[in-house]
């Protein structure tokens, strides 16, 4: 059979390849380079647009850049302002030790700090000619061309990308502004994607933080239902506690009252019973005493608490009642060898109120200060007047013994009576305490045993009895360090001053 004259496509387009002037062929060089720069752009947003981990897009960033314009390798520094290090945070084809010479660029140096300063792109065609080579180590590993791109996302400098060649190389403008122009959209990616591992981060805190919120919420709410059933707990005890003592008081009251009088009779009546009978007697009659004394205390912090308890509201005259008790109280300083005196003590100053209650509470009070103050000491009592606002100076230090006393408007003036001392002194943390029911400063168990201590061993009762009997009167008691001896207490004790008393009576 005969050949086909007819000639195929490729002939054809081979004669008009080898019959078509320059003009067209420099037409359709430029038609295929464009083809071949959209194609690079395409797959270059492909890429943006797929991958969202920033570790794999700058991996595969270069892989790209580098197949595409035919380079040895590169790297890519990330770069937080321009006064920060370069901190190499991807590579290709960089061996690990050189690697290691390239991971952190100071600020300023090196080629790649031109292009952070310029945020320009900058080329280096043959780096043996370069002055500004920060490591060496680049030239023994064959680099012999380099360039650099930034990386800007939103008008800010992120990074440097840089590609280097093993020869001799000029990139042309075409291909670097080819090259910039990938490199805006991958600091775009750059930027979103950081942005995402953000959001990401903030959004595994922020879950976290729930399950926290969650966990402890549930925790408080266990807290607070045990806290509700501790303080039911805690007002049955007390309730139960309370009752018990008013019913222990008046339960002991009357058996006590016939054993001491059944004793102060056989001690009258048989006045022929040999000594040491006579000293049963007494022995017997002292610890009733004792006793009745402590039931009286019990009794008298019930009322007090229930506030059932008459007070007589009439003037007291402050230096009468201070020199009744230092004469009630002065041989038993001086069995003790102790100082006891009255200091200023103005006689206009006039408190209202019981002065039977008033007078208990003031013994109780220099009851203690004889309790603890060794032989040789002194204790002083003195009064002054304390205006409204002196008190107010003093709120920080005065309103943890009696909240409800800066409560009370309008604060009124108030007469302060003070009973220092040179005894032991009182622990900081102490002197809330003391006022508690049953509860002493110090070691209970040392009471009586110390060589200067008054009384045996203390049920606790005196200074709350003192401080409740106060507080009755509108008035408070705290205590501070004493102002005349290194060691020892002031007692101060505060009475509303209604109505002054006038100077001439």
């Amino acid at each position: 059979m005969a050949a086909s004259l007819r000639p195929s496509v490729t002939e054809l387009n081979d004669t008009m390849e080898k019959y078509s002037t320059p003009t067209q062929q420099s037409t359709k060089k430029a038609e295929s380079d464009y083809i071949r720069e959209l194609q690079l752009i395409r797959q270059v947003a492909r890429l943006t647009a797929s991958i969202r981990d920033r570790r794999v897009l700058l991996k595969r960033m270069l892989i790209l850049l580098n197949e595409a314009f035919a380079t040895s390798g590169g790297g890519i520094y990330q770069i937080h302002d321009a006064d920060s290090p370069l901190n190499l945070v991807a590579k290709l084809n960089i061996g690990d030790e050189l690697s290691l010479e390239l991971q952190k660029v100071p600020a300023g140096k090196g080629m790649m700090s031109q292009v952070v300063q310029s945020g320009e792109p900058c080329s280096w065609p043959d780096l043996e000619k370069e002055d500004q080579l920060y490591c060496q180590g680049v030239l023994a590993a064959g680099w012999h061309s380099l360039l650099g791109l930034p990386l800007i996302a939103h008008e800010r400098l992120i990074g440097v990308v840089f590609l280097f060649q093993n020869r001799l190389r000029e990139f042309s403008p075409a291909e670097i502004e080819l090259l910039c122009e990938c490199c805006l959209l991958f600091a775009a990616a750059i930027d979103s994607s950081e942005l995402v591992e953000k959001l990401e981060w903030q959004h595994r805190l922020t879950h976290a933080s729930q399950r926290e919120l969650d966990r402890s919420r549930k925790q408080l709410r266990e807290h607070v239902t045990r806290l509700e059933e501790s303080n039911r707990s805690l007002e049955q005890a007390n309730q139960m506690k309370d009752r018990f003592l008013a019913l222990a008081s008046h339960e002991l009251r009357t058996p006590l009252t016939w054993i001491m009088a059944a004793t102060e009779l056989l001690e009258n009546e048989l006045k022929e019973l040999p000594e040491e009978s006579q000293a049963l007697l007494k022995t017997i009659f002292k610890g009733g005493k004792q006793l009745s004394d402590l039931v009286e205390d019990l009794l008298e912090i019930a009322r007090i608490e229930a506030h059932d308890i008459y007070l007589a509201k009439e003037s007291i005259d402050l230096p009468l009642l201070l020199g009744d008790i230092v004469i009630q109280f002065e041989d038993e300083a001086l069995r003790r060898q102790l100082t006891l005196e009255i200091g200023d003590c103005p006689d206009h100053l006039a408190p209202v109120g019981d002065y039977h209650h008033l007078r208990q509470a003031l013994e109780r009070i220099l009851k203690n200060a004889l309790k603890f103050t060794p032989p040789g000491g002194f204790i002083r009592i003195e009064a002054s007047q304390r205006t409204a606002d002196e008190l107010l100076q003093l709120r920080s230090q005065m309103e943890p013994f009696c909240v409800s006393f800066f409560q009370k408007t309008p604060l009124l003036d108030h007469v302060e009576i003070c009973i220092s001392d040179s005894g032991v002194g009182i622990d900081q943390k102490d002197r809330l305490q003391i006022f508690d029911k049953f509860h002493g400063a110090g070691d209970i168990s040392l009471h009586g045993k110390q060589k200067y201590s008054v009384q045996g061993p203390s049920a606790g009762l005196g200074l709350p009895l003192a401080k409740g009997m106060i507080e009755a009167h509108g008035g408070m008691i705290w205590v501070d360090s004493s102002k005349y001896s290194k060691s020892g207490s002031n007692f101060r004790v505060l009475l509303p001053l209604y109505k002054p008393r006038n100077q001439d009576g």
